[in-house]
């Protein structure tokens, strides 16, 4: 159901497919749908969770099982999450409108899928902090800094969503270069470019 569900959405959109279209092409009735799902915006987040989980399965293994430099996983995630943006554009758009929280199912997944990005962060944060140094209280820091990351994530992949006629990379690279280099060394004309750190 899900895969059938996930093809139509995709080719047609949300508002275009019905629940009689799903139930035919997954070969049940339209009432043993309603019974597993319980509304169309049910069957999407569905559909939405289980892309979901895909994508956090992918940032899981770039962020803690990698021996890459700390910026270069954190550069390696923020691509995961750009080009999961671009093959499921949909799902993102109606996970994370530009204005305002989804109801029901769908803000519910988009709640889930955000918090499980935070916590990714906060590892990759935390792992980056001890390997320079920081400790104690100032380790306090990392999880309103993922939080902060987390929402300007989704902020700027919903931004780079509404207007994508530029590359995914140079909107990932962007973000990437708020994170690590922040807003003065952009101002000044330094950057970090993937394989060569921070150049001028």
């Amino acid at each position: 159901m899900v895969d059938a569900a996930t093809k139509l959405f995709s080719s047609h959109g949300f508002a275009a497919v019905s629940m009689d279209d799903v139930a035919a092409a997954a070969g049940i009735t339209k009432p043993l749908l309603y019974n597993y799902f319980g509304s169309k915006e049910g069957l999407f987040a569905a559909c939405a969770e289980r892309a979901g989980a895909e994508l956090r399965t992918q940032l899981h293994d770039l962020l803690e099982g990698s021996e890459l430099a700390p910026d270069e996983r954190l550069w390696a995630g923020i691509g995961a999450v750009f080009e999961f943006v671009e093959h499921h554009r949909l799902a993102w758009e109606l996970l994370y409108p530009p204005v305002g929280r989804p109801a029901g199912p769908v803000g519910e997944e988009a709640d889930h899928a955000r918090h499980a990005m935070e916590e990714l962060l906060v590892s990759l944060f935390a792992d980056t902090a001890t390997s320079a140094g920081v400790a104690g209280e100032a380790l306090a820091h990392v999880g309103p800094l993922a939080r902060a990351f987390t929402a300007a994530t989704i902020a700027m992949a919903t931004d780079w969503v509404s207007r994508s006629s530029e590359p995914r990379e140079l909107a990932a690279l962007r973000l990437m270069n708020l994170a690590w280099m922040g807003f003065g060394d952009l101002l000044e004309g330094r950057m970090w470019l993937p394989g060569e750190g921070e150049v001028r």
